[in-house]
């Protein structure tokens, strides 16, 4: 998590409304021995100016009810198993607390077909379910209208809060919220080994599609790849911990030498990104965001692709000496879209290592920033550091 959420930032009321469906058919289920409507909530409904209780979507919908039946049908034979499964899973909403504290319970799905078959139903109801008229008449609420509340909720901020290097998603002008477009939806616990909180509303964070699709993917935050359990970052609130108040940018630049031979391109070595201060706790949950989203490689490999041409666009510094004006002035305040505008986080803390360095680093910088405003041959170039 590079950035925390503002703690008022709303969960969406259709996977409440889901979750709470789900809580309330195994509760249900406990002391019944017939699969039907009885074992759903109703909601009032408006028809022809006169209020009646409705069915649930989810039992309503056909193909969702369906996947509600295969579970009913997987579910313990015994009204004492299947107590113990719906206090197990009933008992488990806090999800935070997964996160940090190794020693806590997380709930098992034993056999492999309940498993299997409460995937198959919060599955459903995450892809379909969610997006149905009705599922979104009875939470009063839409996945797409919640996108753009929690964005609301944090300063209208579309910037993606895990890497700070791509925007979640666009607005359009005169575009209702329902029918504007919205990011990805992260399942933090993913869906595929935890389908118990496939619909949980504390299991969601809008995430940009690199972070959710090409990083993350399926992979488990609570578990090492030898399956020992591990803390990591929560990302919602009320939790407020993030890399953020931790990270220092050390881009290293190569050797006059190298500048002439064939690094002007790639002036960098390497960048090197450290957490300063950072706590114990706080270091190791730093170290499960750099494996599942691989943040670190992407940010080392964009400011070594883009270093002088962004500074010199950024700064667009006339000489030497006003180079280390603007320098210092974008050191001393933080810029209004340092939440905002993609990748803008990490060039401010290459702008404040840059703004410790002595004369001479600062020298060869400008050198580089120089030539890429006038775009130099390289018999220039060769000339600039002879």
């Amino acid at each position: 998590m590079l950035f925390s959420l503002n703690l008022q930032t709303p969960q969406c009321s259709v996977f409440a409304l889901l979750n709470a469906e789900f809580l309330h058919f195994l509760d249900s289920s406990v002391n019944t021995d017939v699969f039907s409507e009885a074992l759903f909530r109703t909601f009032p409904e408006m028809i022809e100016d006169v209020e009646v209780e409705v069915p649930s979507v989810c039992w309503n919908n056909k193909p969702t009810r369906e996947k509600f039946h295969s579970l009913w049908e997987a579910l313990p034979t015994t009204i004492a198993e299947r107590q113990r499964l719906s206090d197990q899973i009933s008992q488990a909403q806090d999800v935070i607390v997964f996160f940090n504290n190794t020693q806590t319970v997380l709930p098992e799905l034993e056999p492999a077909s309940l498993f299997e078959a409460c995937k198959a139903l919060t599955t459903h109801l995450f892809t379909r379910t969610k997006d149905l008229v009705q599922a979104k008449s009875q939470s009063n609420n839409s996945i797409e209208i919640h996108y753009q509340s929690f964005v609301r909720g944090n300063n209208n901020s579309h910037l993606c809060p895990i890497c700070g290097t791509a925007l979640l998603s666009q607005n359009r002008v005169s575009v209702a919220d329902e029918d504007q477009w919205r990011s990805d939806y992260d399942h933090v616990l993913c869906k595929d080994k935890y389908p118990v909180y496939s619909v949980h509303p504390g299991n969601f964070i809008p995430t940009c599609h690199i972070c959710n699709s090409k990083a993350k993917g399926a992979k488990d935050v609570l578990r090492a790849q030898s399956g020992q359990r591990r803390t990591a970052f929560y990302p919602l609130p009320p939790a407020q911990e993030s890399c953020e108040p931790y990270i220092s940018v050390t881009p290293q630049l190569s050797s006059r030498g190298d500048l002439v031979t064939d690094s002007w391109e790639t002036p960098l070595t390497s960048v090197s990104i450290s957490y300063v201060n950072a706590p114990a706790e706080v270091l190791n949950k730093i170290e499960v965001w750099k494996e599942i989203y691989q943040v670190p490689e992407r940010v080392e490999q964009h400011l070594k692709a883009n270093f002088f041409t962004r500074i010199a666009s950024d700064l667009q510094p006339t000489n030497f000496d006003d180079f280390c004006q603007q320098l210092q002035r974008h050191t001393r305040n933080t810029p209004p879209d340092y939440k905002q505008s993609e990748w803008r986080f990490w060039w401010q803390k290459v702008y404040e290592f840059l703004g410790n360095q002595n004369q001479l680093y600062l020298h060869d910088v400008w050198l580089m920033v120089e030539w890429k405003q006038r775009q130099s041959n390289d018999a220039d170039m060769a000339h600039e550091f002879s």
